[in-house]
């Protein structure tokens, strides 16, 4: 029976901070070897609890300043300015946006944490997203909480406490956020917004005939929530060009050849399309430059899948090439069903095109972010093997 030793190289340790007497744990995940210092308190965020309560109880306190001073003395739960879930929304909202503000810029003033492998430049971006996901998640929480408890109604008090209870939640989120921020979590945040918002504004539309027109019509002003979806668009496109700009720039710095750079342009013009679709709805006074903006879309995302074996050699395996053609031939195969057999209907055919479009593009991501995670953080160890004794 043998034994092995793992010798870890300096320069590993130095980014982890460890000690020269300081133990390590490893174990088995998947096909992989992961080591981290024993001491688990040391890899997980630490979040102190005065970060998320102070905020909470300073914006409860103006709550019941702002409720007393106007002689309110019931709050209902949703409905109005004054609710349980309107003032959540607002106050949780703002006090976690300046919490990931603050937790993302302290990180990187100090050099350490996730935040410092983004640019400067992400933050905004990043900001506008975070707080838009989290007033839309708030918002489909009280649409939902509404339906279920129609006229209920709270003293001051449990108001209050309730209140308290929803920022101090969302505060320690979106500091956790700040801390564990990744491109896999804005890939995340991207396909939540997508789908959460286009699925929200299908639930709160009321057409609820929508469909028969086409999925721009969720955009119109004949749409309750238009702003909704739009602005889904619009933030997803931004997160989408956050995201494209971390993974080409690290990946350019191990592969400088141009025709990468010809992937990354392409694709920063395929958000830009998907922001404009939401900048310029299918109403009648934007309705040539929203149809125009759409087409270009499918044309960027063709030409992808038709360039991607040239213009990422250095990266591209057949397994990824296999699914960007059966992809390609599905959408190819839905638009001869919809323009020409009219087998589809024009929302199925958007519907569909925009699923396999948005799949294709996350799995792109996906295989660019192993990429670059894999040369970023590789280290060379020697697995040496001892005879026991």
């Amino acid at each position: 029976m043998k034994k092995y030793r793992v010798e870890v190289p300096q320069a590993a340790r130095n980014q982890l901070e460890i000690k020269e007497d300081e133990p390590l744990a490893m174990w088995v995940e998947g096909n992989q070897l992961v080591i981290r210092p024993l001491r688990l308190i040391d890899s997980l965020p630490q979040i102190k609890l005065r970060w998320y309560i102070v905020p909470a109880l300073l914006l409860t306190v103006l709550f019941y300043a702002d409720t007393l001073n106007h002689g309110r003395h019931l709050i209902p739960l949703v409905g109005g300015e004054d609710s349980v879930a309107s003032t959540s929304l607002y106050l949780a909202t703002l006090s976690g946006v300046l919490a990931f503000a603050i937790t993302f810029i302290s990180q990187k003033l100090h050099h350490q944490g996730r935040a410092q492998e983004f640019s400067w430049r992400a933050l905004i971006t990043i900001l506008i997203a975070c707080g838009t996901i989290t007033a839309f998640s708030l918002d489909a929480g009280a649409w939902l909480v509404g339906s279920l408890f129609q006229g209920a109604s709270f003293d001051v008090y449990t108001a209050g406490a309730l209140i308290f209870l929803m920022i101090a939640m969302v505060t320690y989120i979106m500091i956790n956020l700040a801390l564990t921020i990744s491109p896999g979590v804005i890939t995340n945040l991207m396909t939540f917004m997508i789908i959460g918002g286009m699925v929200f504004s299908m639930l709160t539309n009321s057409k609820k005939d929508w469909w028969r027109h086409n999925f721009s019509f969720l955009g119109t002003t004949h749409s309750s929530n238009s702003w909704q979806f739009n602005i889904t668009l619009i933030f997803s496109a931004m997160l989408m060009l956050t995201l494209i700009d971390y993974l080409f720039v690290n990946l350019s710095k191990k592969y400088s050849d141009w025709r990468i750079q010809v992937t990354r342009w392409l694709l920063n013009l395929m958000a830009a399309c998907l922001g404009g679709v939401g900048l310029f709805p299918n109403n009648p006074r934007f309705h040539i430059f929203h149809d125009r903006i759409a087409m270009w879309m499918v044309y960027t995302m063709l030409i992808l899948v038709v360039v991607i074996r040239w213009t990422m050699v250095p990266i591209m395996n057949k397994t990824f090439l296999t699914l960007s053609y059966i992809i390609g031939a599905a959408m190819a195969v839905s638009f001869i069903a919809f323009k020409f057999i009219h087998y589809l209907s024009l929302t199925a055919f958007e519907m569909l095109a925009f699923g396999l479009a948005l799949s294709w593009v996350l799995l792109l991501f996906q295989l660019i972010g192993t990429v670059v995670q894999r040369d970023v953080r590789l280290f060379d160890i020697e697995l040496v093997s001892e005879e026991e004794e």
